[in-house]
Formats: C-alpha cells, structure tokens, sequence
C-alpha cells in the first residue's frame, strides 16, 4: 500500500472578468484535484469549473496562462535529505528544456516538467507535470515554502470555464530510472501516446549521417551538396544518409510558397539532387527540412500552389497563416462520420510530393512556436490534432522515419502518437566552444524522460573541432542518429573510426543514453563529480565521463559495489581487473573524456 506522502493545501483559480479582463484568484474546494493512487502512483487529476449563471452576460473565466494552481504538500518521508541537491528539469526556451540543481522545493523554477530528489533513508522520488487533454502543467516553488510545490494548469485559450485533466503524477522507490519511466508511461497511455518501446528506430537513420545547415545554411544548394559529397567520397567516409535542411524549399518573404525545391538552388528539381545522390554517391536515404507551421513566416496564401488550397490553412490573430487545426469537412471512415482536418490535407499532400520525389524521411522544426503563435486563441488540445497530422503523414510516405525539433514543451512531447525521434537540446554551436557544457548537459538529462518516450537526438557535429570527439563520443552514447555537419574541407575521418565495427558499419548502443545515478544529483558544471552517461553496447554496460567544471579537476568512481570487474577503454582496448568492492576511479579536467565498457565477472551461482 502506497503511504500518503502528497496531499493537497489548496486549489486556486486564476479568473478574468469583463472588457477590461480584470483579474482575480479565487480558492476553490479541494475536491478539485483531489489526489488519486492508481498502479502504485499517486496522480493528481483537476476537475476544476467556474460558476456561471447566465452564459450570455459577462462572466469569469480563466485566465489562459496560469489558469489554475493546485498547492501540493510533501510529508517529512517525502523531504529531500539535508544537503542534497534535487534535480529539475524546466522549460527554459520556448522550444527547449534544460537540468538545473536547487536545494529545497521553494526553488524549483518556473516552468519546471520533472522534480527528482532523494530522502533521508536513501529513497527516490519523481514528480512528473503532465500536459493533457486541453490543458499543461508546470511545476514551481510554492512562494518560499520549503514543504510545498505549486502546480500551474494552463490552456492557453481564452474563455475557459472548465479545467481538466490529468496534471501531476509522483512516485518513490529504490530506483530512480524505473520511477521516471513508471511515471511516463502512465501518461503516455493516459495521452493515447506511445512510447519507446513502440516507436521502432527508423532504419533510415541508423548509418552515418551528413546535415548541410552547419556547412550551408540557408544558401543550400545542389552543387553546394555534391560538392562535399565528392569530398567525402575521396576521403572514403561512407556517408549512409544525407540531410538537406532549411533553405531548400520555395518561399517569399519569410513564407512557404509550395511543395517543391527552390528553383535557382536545385535548378533540376529535388528528385534529380536525390537520384544523383543514390546513384553516384551511395547515399542510401535523404531527407528534408520543414516547419511545423509552414516556414518560419507561416504560408502565402497569395502563391500559385497555395491560392485555390485555401481550406488547408488557418489565419491567425497576428495574421500569420498557418495549417490549419479546423475541420474542413466530414468523412466517412468504416461507416463512421470523422472530421478531415486541414494540417492533415497539407501534410499528407506535402510529404506525398516529396516521398515521390524520393525523400526518404523528414526533420520537423519549429514545432513549440505553435503555442506562441495560437496563445489566447487555440489550448493546448488543438496541438493534439497537429502533431497527428505530421505523424500520420510521415507515417506513411516515410516508413515513421521522423526528427522532431524545437519541440521540448511539453504540450508537443505528450501530443505525438508515433514518430520516433526527438531532439533533447538547442542547437549544437560550432562557433562557441562554451557552448559544450550546455550542449552536453542539456542532451544527458532531458533524456531520463525523453528517452522513455522517444529516441533522442543529440544533434548534429564537426569531425573538426577542438571538442570534436567528445561530441563525436556523445553522439554515439546518446543512442540516437549520428550525423555531421563538416562544410567543404573540414571532414576529419579519423574522428569518425572508432564507431565502425570491422565489416565498415556505424554502430549503435541498445538503448538511450542518460545519467549515471552518481552524476543525478550533482551539477556537472559546478561540482566535483563530472557528466556521466551510461547505455549498453551488445548487451554490455558502457559509460563515459566528461569533465565540464573549468574550475577544478572532477573525480567519477565506478564499482565498489561487492562484485568484481574489469574496466575496457573502449578508444585503447585496454583492460583494467577490478576486485570486489574496490573502487576505479577517474580524474579528468575541463574538456577531458574517458569511455569504458563494464565486465563483470558472474558469481558461482551464475556459472
């Protein structure tokens, strides 16, 4: 029987009135978000609605951010042990997420999806926020109170009279991995999502790849394209998937104009780049760039390809045109009446053109931008409808081989039924060598909970870099796709042959990489415990260590925990024989990485 360790103090409404949206907070009864435990979590869903006695006078209603807030207590089991740091995980960007350590609940920061701490008997706890149904939910310190959290539920949408949904889910125990993926997976299947487990690895993404943003940018063109592949064909880098990003599709003025390839920058069309590409370069898949709203400007509704699909697309208040999240007509599927979207017309005739010029899978960007662009207009729910437009295209005109990016809101990450891969970080920043701290640590942590959803993406790299094989090495612990982005005379393949079995084949991990359980509760970047990550290879435990505190050494320890082993590096093929609870320790400075893999020698009642 699960101990009550979570009650709730107060549920609060956040209510406007009138023309000149007066705003005021109002409690309402608790039974509001009255805690439930369900499969040994305690959730917390909100059944919460505002009195109104005539709906055609002015009356309250709730505010579109920061709708309702439910003040969450812990009990002294449920403290954090005194000293120890609790890991969060928040919404910092619009489009991104990122770790950060505080020491109590009253500092956990605004916007934050995932709470992990542990207590004074050694015990692991989560608090996971859920987006759900019309609503999102963000975690936060409840105004300096050290025993509380508050929970914020928006819709974004003004209006609302009701809020509901499932918007908190808490668990303890001896395992913090498995306490994380308990709690994902009950709102997963709550959300009607998968996860990982049913979103296969697209077979499109498992060779090396090559992205041209980082070498050409928006200037991308065909003979830009072919020009590096003649270099890496006389380099022998067996480049197995080309990306072509942003840059290659019709625009004007900042807006999508139509469905094929720039005609100046591929004056022979995409499927001659692509053909050529297959034909005389081994390339095996390509893929393209989109917007989730179109481009970055939205869609011209005045272009030729645009003007007579005008059910396709919606106007926003700010006059952006976007796919549209309305139902443009009724069908019938099986004998029943279903409502035919307009993001699902688009997104189906786009990949559908593209699939026959013989694009093989998709990178979608942009995608958390939704919510800015629609907030006031449109909750929360509506990305629900967006997100299986894009999934049921890709789905099927690209075997379900699909990047999100820019999508680290939670309300795009609990809304996508079936595409398997998301970007867990910013922008990978060649230019700025500072930028390997945040690069790595926001890639590690955002994967304990992405990584029980999707597989994830740590972006693209340069093979010539002054960090270029501790990203190289990242890339391949993360367990997602790896891919460079060398411009013309920057590809170094050395960096590149240690992730090659014998037979010439990229390898990859089993699994997701995440944070070793030494390096949860310690910031990498200001403590004395360097980034961790663990994975298998093969079915045999792999990590690696990376120091990223410019100002003292870091010390990782592994073993010592009553069994045997040898440590294996994986660069040097050394072996070092570990006995039972002795320690092998690891000193690296700012910027020094060490791989290993983990033997462990099975006891005589395994043998």
């Amino acid at each position: 029987m699960t101990r009550r360790l979570l009650d709730v103090t107060a549920v609060t409404a956040h209510t406007e009135y009138g023309p000149t949206g007066e705003r005021s907070d109002v409690p309402l009864p608790l039974d509001a978000a009255e805690p439930q435990t369900t499969r040994g979590l305690i959730e917390i869903a909100v059944h919460a609605q505002l009195s109104v006695e005539n709906p055609i006078l002015e009356h309250a209603t709730f505010q579109p951010g920061r709708s309702l807030t439910v003040t969450c207590a812990l009990t002294g089991y449920a403290q954090p042990a005194p000293e120890s740091p609790i890991l969060c995980l928040y919404q910092h960007k619009e489009w991104w997420m990122r770790p950060s350590w505080v020491n109590g609940f009253e500092d956990v920061p605004e916007r934050t999806q995932m709470v992990l701490w542990r207590s004074a008997d050694g015990c692991w706890h989560v608090l996971l926020a859920v987006s759900n149904g019309e609503c999102r939910a963000d975690i936060r310190g409840a105004g300096g109170c050290a025993r509380e959290v508050a929970v914020d539920v928006s819709t974004n949408q003004v209006g609302h009279t009701t809020v509901e949904g499932l918007a908190l889910l808490y668990a303890h125990g001896d395992d913090p991995y498995a306490l994380v993926e308990r709690c994902a997976r009950r709102a997963a299947h709550v959300n009607g999502i998968a996860a990982i487990d049913g979103r296969p690895f697209p077979e499109a993404l498992r060779g090396l790849g090559w992205c041209t943003w980082d070498s050409l940018g928006q200037d991308v063109s065909e003979d830009g394209i072919l020009a590096k592949m003649d270099e890496f064909k006389a380099k022998q880098v067996p480049v197995s998937w080309v990306l072509i990003d942003d840059g290659w599709s019709q625009t004007h003025n900042n807006k999508l104009t139509g469905f094929e390839a720039d005609p100046t920058r591929f004056p022979q069309g995409l499927a001659h780049t692509i053909d050529v590409l297959k034909r005389d370069y081994g390339v095996r898949y390509v893929g393209v760039w989109q917007a989730f709203h179109g481009y970055w400007g939205g869609v011209d509704l005045e272009s030729d390809a645009f003007n007579a699909r005008g059910y396709m697309f919606e106007t926003l208040p700010d006059g952006m045109t976007v796919p549209s999240a309305q139902p443009t007509s009724d069908v019938r599927v099986d004998g029943a009446c279903r409502a035919e979207f307009g993001c699902g017309r688009f997104w189906w005739q786009w990949d559908e053109a593209l699939a026959h010029a013989g694009v093989d899978f998709a990178k979608v960007d942009a995608q958390s931008t939704m919510s800015v662009l629609t907030r006031g207009a449109q909750s929360y729910g509506t990305l629900l409808v967006r997100h299986r437009a894009v999934d049921l295209a890709a789905s099927a005109c690209f075997n379900n081989a699909l990047i999100n990016c820019m999508g680290m809101a939670p309300e795009n990450y609990w809304s996508r039924p079936t595409s398997p891969i998301t970007r867990t970080s910013d922008d990978f920043f060649p230019r700025i060598p500072e930028s390997l701290p945040e690069h790595a640590i926001e890639n590690a942590y955002c994967s304990l909970l992405m990584g029980c959803l999707y597989h994830c993406d740590w972006d693209m790299f340069w093979t010539k870099h002054p960090d270029a094989h501790v990203h190289a090495w990242l890339r391949w612990f993360s367990g997602g796709p790896i891919y460079c982005s060398d411009a013309l005379g920057e590809t170094e393949p050395e960096t590149l042959w240690p992730f090659f079995d014998e037979d010439g084949v990229l390898t990859h991990p089993d699994g997701v990489g995440v944070p070793v359980i030494g390096s949860l509760l310690a910031d990498p970047v200001h403590s004395t415990v360097p980034l961790g990550i663990r994975n298998t290879f093969r079915g045999e435990e792999v990590v690696m260590f990376l120091g990223l505190n410019t100002d003292a050494r870091q010390t990782a320890h592994i073993g010592g925990d009553g069994s045997a082993y040898a440590v294996r590096d994986l660069e040097t093929g050394d072996h070092t024989q570990i006995g039972a609870n002795e320690p092998f320790t690891i000193e690296l400075s700012y910027g020094e990485y060490a791989v290993f893999a983990i033997e462990y020698e099975s006891s005589d009642d395994e043998q």
